[in-house]
């Protein structure tokens, strides 16, 4: 009898007795290799736009060129009257900025050069001062003749003083006394000039270019 009773006290510990569960096992972790971090390349800080006031410009032009407010450009160079900015002067134009935009000038049609033309028409009232009287036109376009010479071919000049002849406009030089006009000038001499047969009239410029020539009969 106390056998079984000692084998049912031994029956209920081992069933009151609390199970043991098992630790796991750890498993290493294998290590990581260590990234080398690639450096980011910092930035340079963009040197500052600088323009030098030319000559002619104005501060709201040149806030125009860059596309900036001119009060904006005012305030970062510390100017206090927008219109008075000095030949030279130094400028901060702030950013970010667009370049300037570069003005195209137009392109200009060339002027044909056309050459002078005029034509000796005649010599009337030739060997007496007071008749004697050349008539010239101008065949080309209209030109001033200040400093132009008509002459003979004794070497005697007359000197025209300042004239501007419209194209198809004639004139008319005359050896003797008077007062110019716009078509009539006057030599103002008391002899006659183209007395002679063969005697030539010869048109020439400031620079002594001959532009007209008659020979005289």
């Amino acid at each position: 009898m106390l056998k079984i009773v000692v084998l049912i006290a031994t029956l209920f510990l081992a069933a009151c007795r609390p199970k043991t569960t098992p630790l796991p096992i750890a498993t290493p972790v294998p290590a990581q290799p260590t990234a080398t971090s690639t450096p980011v390349p910092s930035t340079p800080t963009p040197a500052p736009v600088i323009h030098v006031v030319q000559p002619g410009e104005s501060l709201s032009g040149i806030a125009f060129e860059y596309k900036l407010p001119v009060e904006a450009l005012a305030e970062a160079n510390g100017i206090q009257d927008p219109n008075v900015i000095q030949v030279g002067q130094k400028l901060v134009i702030p950013g970010p900025t667009s370049e300037p935009t570069a003005t195209v000038p137009p392109t200009e049609t060339p002027t044909p050069d056309i050459p002078p033309k005029f034509e000796i028409i005649d010599v009337i009232g030739r060997g007496a001062p007071a008749t004697e009287t050349v008539i010239l036109v101008n065949q080309g376009p209209g030109i001033s003749i200040g400093g132009w010479t008509l002459r003979d071919a004794q070497g005697n000049a007359f000197v025209f003083p300042e004239l501007y002849l419209n194209s198809g406009t004639e004139v008319r030089i005359h050896t003797g006394v008077g007062e110019n006009g716009p078509l009539h000038l006057y030599w103002n001499r008391d002899t006659a000039v183209w007395e002679e047969e063969g005697d030539s009239v010869i048109l020439a410029d400031d620079r002594g270019v001959v532009h007209a020539s008659k020979l005289l009969d």
